[in-house]
């Protein structure tokens, strides 16, 4: 009788245990973030030519106004992007030839609460090798955080 029931609060204790350790995510390994009231869903970066034919890095993300009033990603969201812990310059990207309208427009798309954009931001990439970079975003006005760890390589055309 006493063995039955050591197994059962044994059995009892790994269940919790197990189910705790099924709401906790790897920040490394996740591609989503919750920065107050926006959710980021790192989606793929890309090397593309900037307007003055140099390498650019761009990142697309969703962005998702999970807040109360409509606002667009350039007011809610902060981001820089560090190579080997080295600020990268933002680029200009042309979505098309004929087209004059950057690859970032939509970063000053206004979103009611609830609904989701796609946004792109561009970067300068210095000449040489491109391995690992970070990407970290805040908040504009408040101190929540995240960090995205990408690797260049799957990045490469």
């Amino acid at each position: 009788m006493k063995r039955t029931r050591l197994f059962c609060v044994l059995l009892a204790a790994a269940m919790l245990l197990s189910l705790a350790a099924c709401g906790k995510d790897d920040p490394k390994e996740s591609n989503s973030l919750q920065i107050g009231d926006y959710a980021l869903l790192y989606k793929g970066a890309s090397i593309m030519e900037d307007s003055d034919g140099n390498d650019a890095l761009v990142l697309t993300l969703d962005f998702t106004n999970n807040g109360k009033e409509a606002t667009s990603y350039l007011w809610a969201v902060s981001e820089k992007v560090f190579l080997d812990g080295i600020g990268l310059n933002t680029a200009t990207v042309l979505q098309g030839a004929e087209s004059g309208e950057a690859v970032t427009e939509a970063q000053l798309t206004e979103i009611m609460p609830g609904k989701t954009i796609e946004v792109k931001s561009a970067y300068s990439l210095p000449d040489g090798d491109k391995k690992t970079l970070e990407a970290e975003f805040s908040q504009l006005l408040g101190k929540k955080k995240g960090i995205l760890t990408i690797d260049l390589e799957d990045a490469l055309p």
